[in-house]
């Protein structure tokens, strides 16, 4: 597979993962809004309601297309393994550098750093002690939870990112499940119970994260190793929605008061022709 096959196929996985996360962020703040914004999202309870089952089934769809295993199709798994198969077209290394002293040349290879994530700290378990380690000699606060970082050549990254997705088969098989009898077929599992489907192959918020979370690093990866572009992993004012809500607030605020000055008019007007 060609340089730009490659680049064009982490392109396309990249915006359907930057796409699920959209989606995710928004339902996650759909349910802190409610609690704050109760009586606002309540002036368009059809509105909500409905856009939360879209954000839904789409994040859901997102994710299923990203994991897909059908044949003919290109998914998260299927650029780990073309990558792997072309590791030439990618720089081992994040920069080499060429410098000379007294005469002779020397040559430097720097590698990439990447910072842990729990779930990857079990492949560096000798690195994640040495560094939290010496953060102990220096009194450093939380030293259990401090990030370490390593440094990994390209095939070193790809490998990590595979264990990784070795570990995640279970998660994906319950995603393949319920996209397949609930949310792309009517699949008879419908009439026996969806229920029971969904608690034997469950899917939960932490997991839609995590493998959203994977998807963008993986593509990330791809795209800034072949471009040099560092990609986004989520549109900057995704938080803005509670800013609407905060004017709607304010309106009924507005209207309360209106209403009170209003009755309160009222109340005068009834007196005053009470004494006449």
């Amino acid at each position: 597979m060609t340089r730009d096959n490659i680049l064009k196929m982490a392109e396309k996985l990249y915006q359907e993962a930057f796409n699920a996360n959209a989606y995710y962020t928004i339902m996650k703040q759909y349910q802190e809004n409610y609690k704050k914004y109760d009586a606002e999202m309540c002036l368009s309870p059809a509105f909500y309601h409905t856009v939360y089952n879209a954000l839904q089934v789409a994040c859901f769809m997102e994710l299923a297309k990203l994991y897909d295993k059908s044949s003919n199709v290109f998914c998260i798994g299927s650029l780990i393994k073309e990558s792997n198969n072309n590791l030439s077209l990618f720089p081992e290394y994040r920069l080499i550098e060429e410098c000379e002293i007294d005469g002779q040349k020397y040559t430097f290879h720097i590698p990439y750093q990447h910072e842990l994530k729990k779930e990857e700290e079990r492949f560096f378990e000798a690195q994640a002690k040495s560094q939290r380690e010496v953060l102990k000699m220096f009194d450093t606060q939380s030293t259990d939870t401090f990030p370490v970082r390593v440094d990994l050549k390209f095939s070193e990254f790809l490998g990590l990112y595979y264990k990784r997705f070795c570990g995640l088969s279970a998660k994906l098989e319950n995603i393949r499940v319920q996209r397949n009898k609930i949310y792309a077929h009517n699949d008879s599992a419908q009439i026996s119970g969806v229920d029971e489907l969904i608690k034997k192959k469950p899917v939960y918020y932490a997991d839609l994260k995590e493998l959203i979370d994977y998807a963008l690093d993986v593509t990330r990866l791809i795209i800034a190793c072949l471009t040099g572009v560092c990609r986004a992993e989520r549109y900057y004012n995704i938080n803005d929605w509670e800013a609407t809500l905060m004017l709607a607030e304010l309106g009924l605020k507005y209207q309360d008061y209106d209403h009170k000055q209003k009755m309160k008019e009222f109340e005068e007007q009834l007196h005053s022709q009470t004494k006449e």
